[in-house]
């Protein structure tokens, strides 16, 4: 079962828009309908197959900037087994762990992942696209058909993309930090002396490295540098390339700040790197003592910003804080810089 993009989801007799599933871009007819009362569906997943399902909405629903996708598992139709956000248009999607909707249309919390492990089997969510209302070329290149869009316009649409693995193990050793900090990761249930590949964020980018599976248990431990990622939950998978077996863990993303140099006088230039920041959001920083406005910087879509910035003619000699304020996410990352 599904809901996306906070007006259309698929529950019948409700009071917001529904939101069909198609197997195929160019299809009449959606697997879960077409009449309200057959909104809600129910999709069997096999261990070992991927699926891809086209969604259309209804065009009145997207004057929205972002797009949130929650999936329902094993009938709760209560609790989001994954839940995710992205900006409309775009490929790029994050877990979501802020308050969202659940089929009902109650507020519930979102689960901040974008995979969901039961029974031995794990499901990651591969792809999500959620496009504005407009004209092909997009995921669905039609308009809407399935029944008559209001004023007869294109409709919304978009897809989404699942695999659907047998479950291994993957823990982490920290469960919060910024980028560029030491992580340990142990795997297990892989196959003996088999490749498993690391990813950071998704499945299907370029993995960050690979680690062998030793011993009978199919385990590794490795210690690794977080890779850049914007502010909030990011999903790591361990994937085996053999076995086919995919372990999964969240590591939630904290903001910094590095000062380089970290010495200097006053009325000097130092450069402020901002990490794990909200993709895109404006981020303001502030020298600690007195308090004042430094500059703002826009953080790119991993969270990074940079500014070069000039020490107060009043910063008192020894150590300062600076301060960097996502507008956005209101995440917080501190530096320092020692004042001559």
């Amino acid at each position: 079962m599904g809901y996306a993009d906070g007006a259309s989801n698929t529950l019948g007799s409700d009071n917001w828009y529904d939101l069909w599933f198609a197997l195929d871009p160019h299809a009449t007819l959606p697997i879960n309908g077409p009449s309200d009362t057959q909104a809600s569906i129910s999709i069997p997943l096999e261990v070992g197959k991927s699926y891809k399902y086209y969604m259309f909405g209804t065009g009145v629903c997207c004057t929205l900037s972002y797009s949130g996708l929650n999936l329902f598992f094993n009938g709760d139709g209560s609790t989001p087994g994954i839940s995710v956000f992205g900006q409309l248009g775009t490929t790029t999607f994050l877990p979501n762990s802020s308050d969202t909707l659940s089929l009902d249309v109650t507020p519930v919390s979102g689960s901040g992942k974008s995979f969901y492990s039961s029974g031995g089997v794990t499901v990651v969510l591969t792809g999500y696209n959620w496009n504005d209302s407009a004209t092909p070329p997009g995921d669905v290149c039609q308009a809407f058909s399935f029944t008559p869009a209001p004023g007869g316009e294109a409709s919304t649409f978009g897809s989404l993309s699942l695999l659907v693995l047998p479950a291994a193990t993957l823990n982490l050793g920290e469960a919060s930090g910024s980028p560029g900090t030491k992580i340990t990761l142990a795997g297990s249930g892989f196959n003996p002396s088999e490749t498993v590949a690391i990813y950071g964020g998704h499945i299907g980018v370029l993995p960050l490295f690979t680690v062998t599976a030793a011993n009978a248990s199919g385990s590794f431990d490795v210690t690794t540098e977080e890779p850049q990622h914007p502010y909030g939950p990011m999903d790591v998978y361990a994937l085996g390339l053999k076995s086919g077996k995919l372990g999964a863990a969240t590591l939630l993303v904290t903001p910094e700040l590095v000062i380089s140099p970290a010495i200097g006088a006053p009325g000097g230039t130092v450069t402020a790197y901002g990490l794990g920041f909200g993709a895109g959001e404006t981020v303001d920083l502030y020298w600690g003592q007195p308090r004042q406005l430094l500059g703002t910087a826009t953080a790119s879509e991993l969270g990074t910003a940079t500014l070069s910035i000039t020490i107060p003619a009043n910063a008192p000699a020894g150590l300062n804080g600076v301060a960097g304020v996502g507008l956005t996410t209101s995440a917080i990352g501190i530096g320092a810089v020692e004042v001559e």
